[in-house]
């Protein structure tokens, strides 16, 4: 298998979020309103009004029980958590088929307005979920090898050379889960968009010999948005919350810890739309990496005549694609 260009493929994601900024934002906006409307009302609807204005008068803090609490008004809020859950699952679908479609296509018109539910969206949504159910399995199968290792084997050795084999073999297991997410996840939102289907054997492939490539990507993305994002909070969010537990008696009780928490609602003003934003942004710069990628590495050698069993080109847009705005 052909081997990802790292340094054009960490290139084509910055490049993507800059000059395709108008089309990311009109890909991203109408979902993620209609989702934010969505989420609030159900928690209008299902929270006690006077908990959402910080009114706690009907407890008694100064001398708060577990028991005391009216855990039967959360109950409401157990009901439509799925609800968020799925809308969420379905609203990074469809942004993600949207990001796809400009990241495989340099040349595809500008998108000012978004939505769809149509297959491909469906589509990218079964993928995501497949692929979440095998990463699962992995992870549980290599639970259970380690431990049967560790009841067996290394049970048996002195205890120094037991709790250092313990370490060693947590350590492959966490690399090789890392192993398969990398392979699995990073071309799955190219193949699904560019091939029209789920195309995890497909994604599995692509991705063989570019492990270590695909995690110098995603460090190389996550790790400078995570960055500028925590030096916004620090910045707007820290002063505040020192600035709150300063306030703090020397022995607080439960109530000075609500009276706490209540001064810092308003800082989620701040906070939520903030990491709303950095999620976006990674998002936007690893679809714009893996079209990046998927594009040069499925492209046919220069004067090589195309096989029969090559993917379908990248450039025109899917027919479904007229179930967007």
């Amino acid at each position: 298998m052909k081997k990802i260009p790292l340094e054009a493929t960490l290139g084509g994601a910055y490049r993507f979020l800059f000059t395709k900024i108008i089309s990311i934002v009109g890909t991203i906006w109408l979902p993620l309103l209609l989702f934010a409307g969505l989420a609030a009302g159900l928690v209008c609807l299902v929270v006690p009004h006077e908990w959402l204005a910080g009114n706690w008068q009907a407890l008694d803090l100064n001398h708060f029980e577990p028991e005391q609490f009216p855990w039967e008004k959360l109950l409401p809020f157990l009901y439509v958590w799925p609800v968020i859950v799925v809308s969420v699952l379905i609203l990074v679908a469809m942004i993600m088929v949207g990001l796809m479609r400009h990241a495989l296509d340099p040349r595809k018109k500008m998108t000012l307005i978004f939505f769809s539910l149509g297959v491909p969206v469906w589509r990218m949504l079964g993928a995501f979920l497949l692929s979440g159910i095998l990463v699962a399995i992995a992870a549980l199968v290599a639970s259970l090898v380690v431990q049967l290792i560790i009841h067996f084997a290394v049970s048996m050795a002195p205890p120094p050379a037991a709790e250092a084999s313990g370490i060693v073999l947590n350590i492959l297991v966490a690399l090789f889960m890392l192993y398969v997410s990398c392979r699995l996840f990073f071309f799955l939102p190219a193949v699904v968009v560019a091939e029209n289907r789920i195309g995890i054997g497909r994604s599995w492939e692509l991705g063989g010999g570019n492990v270590w490539r695909i995690f110098f990507v995603f460090l190389l993305i996550v790790v400078p948005v995570a960055f500028v994002a925590g030096v916004v909070l620090e910045i707007s969010v820290l002063p505040v919350v020192v600035a709150e537990a300063m306030k703090m008696p020397h022995d607080p009780q439960i109530a000075d810890a609500f009276a706490f928490l209540r001064a810092l609602i308003p800082l989620l003003w701040v906070v939520v739309p903030t990491i709303i934003v950095a999620r976006l942004v990674g998002l936007s710069l690893l679809a714009g990496a893996a079209g990046t990628a998927y594009n040069a590495i499925t492209a046919p050698a220069a004067g090589a005549a195309p096989s029969a069993g090559a993917a379908p080109s990248v450039c025109a847009p899917p027919a479904e694609e007229a179930t967007s705005i």
